[in-house]
């Protein structure tokens, strides 16, 4: 089996990596706040609402369609999903955090890897982002840098949901309602639950998206227009 992928999905998964993931809380800020979550229990049952209603039904698809087009160098499936995607991100904040992220990233990975071959989709897409034809959202950027680097989608799949889970909970122990330990906790405990959907996960068309997340839609609204917050989202 050809490991080569594994070094670059723990770069991508590392905080260290510039992708801005660390300034989010995606939501759960505003949500400490209004003391609608206060503990381990709660970051967890967060967390499992978020992959199951936001997550596995959206951007993982999306992730997905993405990887799949970059593969087939398809740059017009790539800007439809990506337009889709930013359509369907109904808090400003989040869209523009989910613009800034997956163009920090694209270009990141461009730069790593400019004498391979592969990045020339991930190249052309940037130049539609530059001519202003699409915007480059995490996940469809996130998809074109899975399929240059390598990396099998179930792995992409499980490195995009850790990802988040890392981000909330580190979102989480700033906030001063989780310790280092109970994170860690938390993130054993959903292993379980992100594997199964990385192996089961299967594509799906672009008509088929969905998402329904209307609490931490209504809080993460309240978010952006706080004058002192701690977190981007």
């Amino acid at each position: 089996m050809n490991t080569n992928h594994e070094f670059f999905l723990m770069q991508l998964a590392d905080s260290f990596f510039p992708s801005g993931m660390f300034g989010l809380s995606n939501g759960l800020e505003s949500l400490v706040k209004h003391d609608r979550i206060k503990n381990e229990q709660d970051v967890l049952n967060f967390i499992e609402q978020q992959i199951e209603f936001q997550l596995v039904p959206c951007d993982c698809i999306v992730f997905l369609i993405a990887m799949d087009a970059a593969r087939n160098e398809n740059i017009e499936e790539l800007v439809e999903a990506d337009n889709r995607f930013y359509s369907m991100r109904l808090i400003r904040e989040v869209r523009n955090t989910s613009v800034r992220s997956g163009s920090q990233i694209l270009n990141c990975v461009i730069q790593m890897t400019s004498d391979k071959k592969e990045s020339k989709i991930a190249k052309d897409f940037q130049k539609k982002i530059k001519s202003n034809e699409t915007v480059g959202t995490y996940p469809v950027c996130l998809g074109i840098i899975a399929n240059l680097l390598g990396i099998p989608t179930e792995s992409g799949i499980r490195m995009m949901l850790y990802s988040f889970s890392q981000s909330v909970i580190a979102a989480a122990i700033r906030l001063g309602i989780l310790e280092h330990i109970s994170g860690q906790k938390i993130l054993t405990i959903l292993s379980d639950k992100i594997n199964n959907i990385s192996t089961n996960i299967k594509k799906e068309s672009l008509n088929n998206l969905w998402q329904l997340t209307p609490l931490t839609d209504i809080f993460q609204m309240i978010h952006e227009h706080n004058n002192s917050k701690m977190f981007i989202t």
